[in-house]
This record gives C-alpha cells, structure tokens and sequence, in this order.
C-alpha cells in the first residue's frame, strides 16, 4: 500500500538527503514542499509532487495553515519538518501536525532549539560546557569571571553556528556583539566552554520512550570553513561514520533529562575536550549529521523513522550489520555527493 509522506524544506541539504534514502522504498509516494521556488526546482526530481508554502519565520499561521491543508488534501500519514526556522514556528504556536512526524512533543522542540534552555533543563547530565547566558555587553564580565579566559561565542537559538566564534575576553566578546547588532542581528548569546576536539553528531530514533536506531558521524572539514571567523560554517563538507555505541550511553541520559518519554528524532552534538572526552553541546528536534552518509553506510534512518513511527517494523532499513565504520562522505558545490573510502583505507 502506498504511503504519503511529506518533507518540508525539500531544497535544503536535509531535505534531500531525506529524499534520497526514502527513494529505497517503492512504496512511499514523497511530497516535497519548500518556501523558495529555487528549492523546488532543483529537487523535483527527487520528489513525485512539489508545492510551496509560506515562509514560516514571516507567516508561522499562514506556513502552519498550508502544511495543515497539504496534509488533508494529499493524505499525507507522515510528515519530515527539518528547517529551524520551520521548527521555531510550529514551537512559538504551541501546535503540532496531523499526522505522525519526525519531531519530538512540541514542547520538547521548543526547549532544543534553545541552547540555554536545554542546559538548563539537561541539568548535569550531558556534562554540557560551562554556558553562560548573555543579552548585553554589561554581561560580559560576569560570564568570563565565572567560565574562565578562552570561549565559544554563539547565538543562543538557530542552526549552521551562527554567530559563532572563539573569543579570549569580554573586550573581543563585546566587539563581535557589536559588529552583529550595527547589522541588525540583536539577538540572544550564549558563551561556552572552548572544546577543541572532535565534533560529533549523534542521532537516535526513540518510539513511545524506546531507543530503536542510532548512527554517529565524526565532521571532518566545512564548506567555507576557511574564510569564516571561527573556521566552523553550517555545512559539512567531508566527514565519516563512527561507532555509535561510545556515545550512547551519554546522549541517551541528555534525551531522557529533556523528556522522560522521548519519541522522535533527537540529533545530539557533541564536542571531545582536552582530554578526549565527548561533551555535549546541543540536542536538535530533527535529523542532522548526513542522512545520506547514514543511509549507504547501512543506516538508512530517514526510513527507519518513517516505518517506526508508523508503527510497521524497521526491516530493511537497518542492515543487520548496523552502521558501516570509517565510511566517508564528501561534499562539493554543483555535483552529487561521493561516498565511499578514503584512499588506502
């Protein structure tokens, strides 16, 4: 029987990794929708149906309204929603979708996408970098007495480390606010623990409380990486699968910590310190990492989230090998991703 499923965002990088794995099951039917037109046409292909919709960060009832009506119009039983700006409308609402979807319970949603309030609510169980809140430059000080010289600086809510930068005292700190708000850009900071190791992102699927399918990839290198201030951009360029199993234990504890029954998605960044250690740094309501680099390394989740979460059983989507290690992905402008094996790997 055929099944509808939905994917918002469909032109972003997410969005097409998602598309590309549930092409592996013939019997989904894939609805792509995207509030640029660009965005549509450049994954038409990928999808047996394209529609637009309003921009969620300018119209969240008006995005809202349409995936409602998109839903009932085309029977649509589940429904991917990646873009954090979409998430951040749905969470400002209060209001979910009607139909299964890849997110977390609303609530949830809302308190991941802000990376204060999930330190907040994780409490000591992820072993987050010291954090420290901050609105004005008149909290600079304070924040560098108590977390010490040598600093992540980023934006409090949003994707792809925005604002982001490694920063020695207030006086660099208060600069980079600055620079950011004579562009309009007045928004919250958070200041972190410097962790210079490696970064990881680890997803898990959770149904009714139960943790079903893990995959963790290392971030090798970052398209524009270079020219940016703190050498970090929000796209990863090359990067590799690694054994979930060393992150289980400590990016379970942090999902239980932010809902006692999780269900859903939860994608767990984490950061190794100085000593090696994995720390986490942020959970996020959606699939993250590279789905594409998951799925042809034995983990298809993308389908494994569809058929759980609808209540059929994972099947093939999971080899019975589990996650390929040391696969590598590698990512450039204007042409297919590669996958495969480093030379003389």
């Amino acid at each position: 029987m055929t099944l509808n499923v939905l994917i918002t965002g469909i032109g972003g990088s997410i969005g097409i990794d998602v598309a590309r794995s549930l092409r592996a099951d013939p019997d989904l039917r894939i609805i792509g929708c995207d509030a640029s037109d660009w965005g549509l046409r450049q994954t038409r292909a990928l999808v047996d149906l394209s529609v637009p919709v309003p921009r969620a960060d300018r119209e969240p009832r008006g995005y809202l309204d349409a995936l409602r009506a998109l839903i009932a119009e085309q029977n649509v039983a589940f429904a991917f929603v990646n873009p954090d700006p979409e998430l951040e409308s749905l969470a400002a609402l209060g209001e979910g979708l009607p139909c299964a979807t890849s997110m977390p319970p609303i609530d949830t949603v809302g308190v991941t996408l802000d990376k204060a309030r999930t330190v907040a609510r994780a409490g000591d169980a992820g072993g987050f970098p010291a954090t420290a809140e901050v609105a004005t430059e008149d909290d600079l000080a304070g924040a560098f007495a108590t977390l010490g010289s040598t600093l992540w600086m980023r934006y409090a809510v949003g994707a792809g480390g925005r604002g982001s930068l490694v920063v020695e005292n207030a006086d660099e700190a208060g600069a980079w606010m600055r620079y950011w708000n004579r562009r309009g850009k007045d928004y919250q900071w958070v200041l972190q623990e410097y962790l210079p190791g490696s970064n990881i992102n680890w997803t898990g699927l959770y149904v009714g409380g139960k943790l079903i399918v893990t995959a963790a990839m290392e971030r090798l290198a970052y398209f524009l990486g270079p020219t940016t201030a703190s050498g970090v951009s929000g796209q990863v360029s090359r990067c590799g699968t690694v054994d979930p199993d060393r992150y289980e234990e400590l990016c379970n504890r942090v999902v239980r910590a932010l809902d006692t029954t999780p269900h859903g998605v939860y994608s767990v960044d984490l950061r190794h310190d100085a000593r090696d250690q994995p720390r986490v740094t942020e959970v996020n309501p959606r699939l993250a990492g590279r789905p594409w680099l998951y799925t042809n390394a034995g983990v298809n989740l993308p389908l494994a989230v569809v058929r759980t979460l609808t209540g059929a059983a994972v099947g093939d989507a999971v080899a019975d090998t589990g996650l390929e290690l040391g696969l590598q992905l590698y990512r450039q402008l204007d042409i297919d991703p590669v996958v495969g094996r480093p030379p003389g790997r």
